[in-house]
């Protein structure tokens, strides 16, 4: 960094940029404790504990910050919480640097930073730990180094893209979706001439070799991602209606509606932008080949940041007379909207009393609840693991080693060795996502502590468990009414005998198989 960079950070710009990043930061880490853990955060600490180049539904990255967080914050909530805080702080600043760069003053700056902290769908997201807030970073990121690459003409910023592009796929493999539209946009416009730099082979062969790892696990484990991508599209996407998904796209940044959307149209319609012209082509592209796959209405939420920026560019540009009033109507705008929006997406700031509202919330199963899902995936976790752990230490140390803990879905699973790792609690066993891989073969042990779920299971364990085991105490019945798996019970089962050891040892082999 040069001595005038440098400089800039303690300018009046520079400053405010800063001060407008430690704002994101402060909202979230004031209000980290409002909720538990995300049922998904549970799986991404589990891959943490067993890293690896590949899992069945990710690229290796959230495994990796999850061990740093641990590493540097212990088991805590806070811990797993940090570095999306972080990364989102960071966007503010890459934001600001972005409408900067582009020729904008403080106005411009702090409408484009205020648009990403006042948006409901960001203030989510960065509550969250998974890979989806740093893939919004890797979108930003890439948009802001497509954007110096083009207004500056230097093709070794390919050398930048494509290191941007490899880790970035190593985080979560949509970003293709987002290379694949700016690749295409620049192919038919004027600034397909930087394909002709040696640079841009130099930037394939590094993104190559930095995903090489991932795609060669993938290989070797029989291509796990598309068997998820399968199941996901024959679960959840099936329920994905293409209204709706336009809907979402005016509903989750609907704070800065009028910011964006006219970025968009200028970008598209006025002579004067045409040399940014392909960044609106970039956003048709994405929504269109999302719309295509049938994909989920959040997976656009990358590409709005850009158009924050150039919607704060354009209106201190366009709109020189009647700036100011017009700077202090759209960020009241922003505040309201976001106030407004508390009811139906209020994380990380609403009660689960206050976001109670009867069969308002549509879940991806396509059925219509009385919470917004996240939030009834964020609470219970913590009283499965405690119980877990506490029926566990009731062994004693005689029988600690002697049991195994079966779980439906990763969620309990890791959750369990999220709050049980101070006890040094056994692995958990699960059919459910990566657990495959690291579950035992059959069933060697006396004691097996059973975790059911009601969720997608018919099964009653109550009649089951009995012509399984010689023994079945229920332990504990998870109450907690906003959870949205409430009920769960848990079960100490002693003796197993042949025929469930047989049942288990057939599934986990048919398992196992798949992924060879």
């Amino acid at each position: 960094m040069t001595v005038n960079k440098l400089k800039f950070w303690v300018t009046s710009t520079g400053l405010m940029i800063l001060i407008l990043a430690l704002l994101k930061f402060i909202v979230h880490a004031v209000t980290f404790d409002n909720y538990e853990l995300h049922r998904d955060a549970y799986l991404y600490y589990a891959l943490s504990e067993h890293l690896a180049w590949g899992y069945v539904a990710v690229p290796p990255s959230i495994a990796v910050i999850g061990k740093v967080a641990t590493t540097l914050f212990g088991n805590t909530v806070f811990g797993l919480r940090f570095f999306p805080f972080l990364i989102g702080a960071i966007n503010v600043i890459i934001i600001g640097m972005f409408t900067r760069d582009l020729g904008g003053k403080k106005i411009a700056i702090a409408l484009a930073c205020l648009a990403y902290i006042f948006s409901p769908a960001y203030l989510h997201v960065n509550t969250l730990f998974q890979p989806v807030a740093f893939n919004h970073f890797f979108w930003l990121l890439s948009g802001y180094l497509f954007y110096k690459l083009i207004s500056i003409g230097d093709p070794k910023m390919w050398l930048w893209i494509g290191i941007v592009f490899g880790l970035g796929f190593l985080n979560k493999y949509s970003i293709v979706f987002l290379y694949t539209s700016f690749g295409l946009s620049m192919l038919f416009s004027r600034y397909r001439k930087l394909y002709l730099s040696h640079y841009f082979v130099y930037a394939i062969l590094i993104a190559l070799f930095i995903i090489s790892p991932n795609l060669y696990w993938q290989y070797d484990n029989n291509w796990p991602v598309l068997q998820h991508m399968e199941e996901l599209r024959r679960t959840q996407l099936v329920h994905v209606q293409p209204l709706g998904f336009i809907v979402e796209q005016l509903l989750m940044n609907a704070q800065a509606l009028f910011l964006w959307i006219g970025a968009l149209l200028i970008l598209l319609f006025n002579k004067k932008e045409r040399q940014y012209r392909i960044f609106a082509y970039v956003y048709i592209l994405v929504f269109v080949l999302l719309l295509a796959g049938s994909g989920k209405p959040y997976y656009t939420l990358g590409i709005y940041p850009i158009l924050f920026v150039f919607g704060g560019y354009f209106t201190q540009k366009y709109i020189v007379r009647y700036l100011k009033p017009v700077f202090v109507t759209l960020v009241a705008s922003m505040a309201l909207g976001l106030y407004f929006s508390l009811p139906f997406d209020g994380i990380p700031f609403i009660s689960f009393e206050k976001a109670l509202n009867k069969g308002a919330f549509r879940w991806e199963d396509g059925e219509q609840h009385d919470l917004p899902q996240d939030m009834a995936d964020m609470t219970g976790w913590k009283a499965i693991g405690e119980a877990v752990s506490a029926i566990y230490l009731d062994l004693g140390e005689e029988n600690q080693d002697n049991c195994h803990i079966y779980c439906y879905h990763y969620g309990q699973a890791g959750a369990i060795m999220f709050y049980g790792k101070k006890h040094n609690i056994s692995q958990p066993i699960s059919p459910n996502a990566s657990f495959v891989f690291w579950s035992p073969d059959n069933i060697s042990k006396d004691y097996v502590i059973y975790v059911h779920s009601d969720l997608g299971n018919t099964v009653n364990p109550d009649s089951l468990l009995p012509t399984y085991f010689e023994e079945v105490e229920l332990k504990k019945v998870i109450n907690d009414p906003y959870f949205r798996e409430n009920g769960t019970r848990i079960y100490l089962c002693h003796s197993p005998n042949e025929k469930v050891k047989k049942r288990y040892l057939d599934m986990m082999k048919s398992l196992k198989e798949r992924y060879r």
